[in-house]
This record gives structure tokens, C-alpha cells and sequence, in this order.
């Protein structure tokens, strides 16, 4: 009888997967456009980083979809780079703490999901969510290999900004902390100083049961596809495939009450990461960027970053 993790790839095919999406990310050029406009509708008062902040509209050279980034300079120059990716929701998240304690930081909208004006509803599933984890199932365009090569030119974007030292470090929350330890993998510790990964999604598929409002999503298409295809394809972008590629910093943290991503997922990832790594439980956390998620990047990456 074969079990899901049967079916994954080798830590060696991992490594050939980053390999081969890096080289052919890497043939492709990008164009950043920074825009003139505030994320902010109605006055909040001064509202200062809203006054040096830009969206950026990034165009590849291989003619894909157009997606987004909000860029966030820091407060003086040369400063360190901090590349925040977004959770499975539609939104932009703005980090001004961050920028005032002196880091660049660049959001990114993966896939054109997101713009200035807001989420393109139009192409999510009829239930409201993202496509990109059940894409990546069935081997469809758009998939995260695609998320994880837009991500791939925006930050080679950041790092021939002005003012921008050659220190690159990652974090967010759910998607974004998952986002982020996968990037950090196909990057390696030579680029990547430290990833911050709150709450972390794509861990440990099989352990899940696919249940839940994150894991579900496969719910519907896992029958679509044969099971040694199904799961090869999930294990590829499971963060838990990753570990051994993570030798940079990395916090984790996981949270008592995310029926989402649960801690569980969270901590067969921490125990298989090879070096400086810290791990949080928040007994009460529910699934959720929250202050306490902030406290622990800021210090994490005063120190790694």
C-alpha cells in the first residue's frame, strides 16, 4: 500500500526543481514601474510613508500576465531588502514599522491577483478562492511554480533599486511564511540572509488530511488526478521537501488555535530544519497576521537581517 509521502520527490529531484526554475526564471527579464498613487482612500491625518511608498507594476520580457508589488523604502540609505509575500487572500499589506527601523520592504502580488485598484475577483474559483494550490494539483498554468518565478523577478527588481544593500531576507504569514521558505530554498543560504515564516501554509500536505479552510481547497480536485501525480506534484512545493535547503535563520511560529494551519504542520517542519532556527507556540493565536507576528520578525530580523 503507497501513502502520499510515497509518492514525493527525493531531496535530490528537489534540488533539481530549484535548479531548473531558477535558470529559466532567470532568462527572463522584468520591467518595474513605479506608480503614483496611494493604497490610502479616505484621509487618515499625515499618513507620512504614504507620501515615499509606490506601487510597482512589474511586465515581464516572456510576455505573461502583468502583476503588482507595493514598495516601501526605508527610512535613510544603504538599507537591507525584506521581501513580504501575502497570504491566500486578496490584499497588499503595508509594513511602515519595518521601513522605520530601517529595511526596504517589497510586497508582492504573485499571478496579477491583486492591483491597485484591488483583488480581479473574475479570476478566482467560483468559491471565491485563488486558483494557484489547486492549479499546481492538476498541473495547470498558474501554478506555484509560476507564484514562485514572479516572486523571482520583483526581487531582482528590489535588488538593483538605489540605496538597496545586498542583504535579502523574507517573511509573512501563511501563504507568505510558506512563500517565504520556499524562496529562501530556491535562493540558498548565499543570498538569503533569514526568513521569518508566521503560521506557515504548503507544510505537510499528507499529515492534513487536506481538511480545513486551506487544505480543503484540494478537497475537490484531488480525484481529478492520479494519486502518484497528485502528490508528487503538492510535494514539490511542500516547505517540509525544502528543509534540508533552509540552513539560513529561520523563525517559525505556530498558533494553539489555527484550525487553518495547524501547529502540528508547523512543527515537523521546525524539527527537520538543519540550522539556527527558533520556533514560537502561541497557545491562543488564531490564523491571523497579527502584533505578535510583528514583534517576532522585527526581532528575528534585527538579528539575522
Amino acid at each position: 500500500m503507497n501513502y502520499p509521502a510515497d509518492f514525493y520527490p527525493s531531496p535530490a529531484e528537489v534540488d533539481q526543481w530549484c535548479k531548473e526554475l531558477l535558470a529559466r526564471t532567470e532568462k527572463i527579464s522584468i520591467q518595474g514601474e513605479l506608480l503614483d498613487l496611494s493604497p490610502l482612500k479616505e484621509p487618515f491625518g499625515n499618513c507620512p510613508n504614504t507620501l515615499v511608498n509606490r506601487y510597482v507594476r512589474f511586465t515581464a520580457g516572456d510576455g505573461r500576465r502583468t502583476f503588482y508589488g507595493y514598495w516601501q523604502p526605508a527610512l535613510k540609505t544603504p538599507a537591507p531588502l525584506l521581501i513580504n509575500l501575502p497570504g491566500y487572500g486578496g490584499f497588499m499589506s503595508l509594513h511602515p514599522q519595518l521601513c522605520d527601523q530601517n529595511f526596504h520592504v517589497l510586497h508582492i502580488s504573485p499571478l496579477g491577483f491583486v492591483t491597485p485598484e484591488g483583488a480581479r475577483r473574475e479570476l478566482a474559483l467560483p468559491d471565491g478562492n485563488w486558483p494557484v494550490l489547486p492549479n499546481t494539483a492538476l498541473g495547470r498554468p498558474d501554478n506555484y511554480e509560476d507564484w514562485l518565478s514572479d516572486c523571482l523577478l520583483a526581487i531582482r527588481w528590489a535588488l538593483g533599486q538605489p540605496g538597496t544593500e545586498n542583504r535579502l531576507s523574507l517573511f509573512g504569514t501563511s501563504q507568505g511564511g510558506g512563500g517565504s521558505l520556499l524562496l529562501a530554498s530556491l535562493l540558498g543560504p548565499d543570498r538569503v540572509r533569514c526568513v521569518c515564516a508566521d503560521l506557515p501554509f504548503l507544510t505537510g500536505f499528507p499529515s492534513t488530511g487536506l481538511r480545513g479552510e486551506a487544505y480543503g481547497l484540494l478537497k475537490p480536485v484531488e480525484d481529478q488526478v492520479p494519486p502518484e501525480l497528485f502528490w508528487r506534484r503538492l510535494g514539490f512545493v511542500d516547505t517540509l521537501s525544502h528543509a534540508h535547503r533552509l540552513a539560513m535563520p529561520v523563525m517559525l511560529s505556530g498558533g494553539g488555535a489555527d484550525g487553518t494551519c495547524p501547529a502540528s504542520t508547523v512543527e515537523l517542519l521546525f524539527a527537520r530544519l538543519p540550522g539556527t532556527k527558533q520556533y514560537t507556540y502561541l497557545e491562543e493565536q488564531i490564523h491571523t497576521h497579527s502584533r505578535s507576528s510583528m514583534v517576532l520578525f522585527g526581532a528575528w530580523l534585527h538579528l539575522y537581517a
